[in-house]
C-alpha cells in the first residue's frame, strides 16, 4: 500500500529501473537527450550506431562535439525519433547534424519490440512499465515490489550485470559511467561467431517510421544517414547490389537526406559479432566516418 500510494502521490522518486544491460542503456540515453549538451552533430540509431563509432574519437578527429544516442535494436525509428524530440528540446539549436546508422540486420525488422518500446516511453513519463505475462509479475504488481524495485532499489544500490558484460564493466553504475565519459558509445565485449540469416531487405514498415523520424529534425539541421556494416565473408555475393538498392529507397522515404560514403563490409578480425565491430574496428569505422563528414562539409 505504501509503494502504491507514494508512486500515486509522487512521494517516492520516480522509476529508474537500470537493473540490466539493456535497461540501463535506454535509461541513460533516456537522461542524456534531456540534458544540457555541447553536441553539434547527434549519432542515432541501433545497437550497431552504438557500438561501431566512438563519438569521442569523432570530436576529436573533426573538432566538433558529437554526441552518441544510439541505442537497440529492439525499437523502431519512432523511439529515435522520440528521443530527438526530447534532445532538441533541452537543446534548442545546438545541433547541425543528425547521423542516422543502423545495421541490415534492423532494417528488415518487420516491427519493433514491445517491451523495449514500452520501457523507454515509460520512462520518458515518468511511468512505472509493469509487465503481466506470468501469475507472478501480478503477484509482484499488487504487492508494490516492482514500485519498489525501480523506484529505491535501483536508486540505492548497485545492480551486477550478469554475463560478457558484468565481467567487463561490473555494475550498471559503471556500465552508465563508461557511456557519459565515451560521449554515448559503447565496448561489445560478447564475442561470437558470425550466424543469423544475411538476407536482407528494407521492411515495408520502416516507410512510415522514416517519415516519422525526418519530421523531427528541425528543416536547418542536415539528416546524413548510412547502413553500417558487416563481415566481408558473411556477406552474400549479391549484397552491394542490394545495400545500393536499400539505400535509394530509404533516401527517399528520409528525404531530405544525404547518403554517407561508408564502407558496406569490413575484414571479419573487425568484428567481434556479424552486427558490431571490435574496438579496433570502431576506431577505423569512426576515422572513416569523419572523412566522410568532412567531405559532405566542405562540399557545403
Amino acid at each position: 500500500m505504501a509503494m502504491h500510494l507514494g508512486a500515486i502521490l509522487d512521494v517516492l522518486p520516480s522509476p529508474r529501473p537500470a537493473l540490466d544491460v539493456d535497461r540501463t542503456i535506454l535509461i541513460q540515453k533516456a537522461e542524456a537527450s534531456r540534458s544540457r549538451s555541447d553536441a553539434q552533430i547527434l549519432l542515432m540509431g541501433d545497437s550497431s550506431c552504438l557500438i561501431d563509432v566512438d563519438a569521442g574519437r569523432l570530436t576529436d578527429e573533426i573538432k566538433r562535439p558529437a554526441l552518441n544516442l544510439g541505442t537497440l535494436s529492439y525499437l523502431g525509428l519512432e523511439s529515435h525519433a522520440a528521443l530527438l524530440r526530447v534532445y532538441f528540446g533541452a537543446n534548442p539549436g545546438q545541433v547541425q547534424t543528425v547521423v542516422l546508422l543502423m545495421h541490415p540486420e534492423a532494417l528488415r525488422l518487420a516491427s519493433p519490440g514491445e517491451y523495449h518500446t514500452k520501457l523507454l516511453t515509460g520512462f520518458l513519463r515518468g511511468e512505472d512499465l509493469v509487465v503481466r505475462s506470468t501469475s507472478r509479475d501480478y503477484v509482484s504488481s499488487v504487492l508494490g515490489y516492482d514500485a519498489f524495485r525501480h523506484r529505491i532499489v535501483a536508486r540505492t544500490l548497485p545492480i551486477p550485470l550478469g554475463g560478457p558484460y558484468g565481467r567487463h564493466y561490473g555494475f550498471n553504475a559503471d556500465l552508465e559511467a563508461f557511456l557519459r565519459a565515451h560521449r554515448g558509445s559503447l565496448v561489445d565485449p560478447d564475442s561470437r561467431e558470425f550466424r543469423g540469416n544475411p538476407e536482407y531487405r528494407l521492411a515495408p514498415q520502416f516507410q512510415k517510421t522514416s517519415l516519422i523520424f525526418r519530421a523531427g529534425i528541425p528543416s536547418n539541421v542536415k539528416l546524413l544517414f548510412a547502413i553500417t556494416p558487416m563481415p566481408a565473408t558473411y556477406a552474400p555475393p549479391d549484397y552491394l547490389t542490394t545495400r545500393q538498392q536499400m539505400l535509394t529507397q530509404w533516401q527517399e522515404w528520409l528525404a531530405p537526406a544525404t547518403v554517407l560514403n561508408l564502407p558496406a563490409t569490413l575484414p571479419d578480425h573487425l568484428f567481434v559479432k556479424s552486427t558490431h565491430l571490435s574496438e579496433e574496428g570502431a576506431r577505423q569505422y569512426t576515422t572513416a566516418l569523419a572523412a566522410a563528414l568532412r567531405l559532405i562539409d566542405a562540399a557545403h
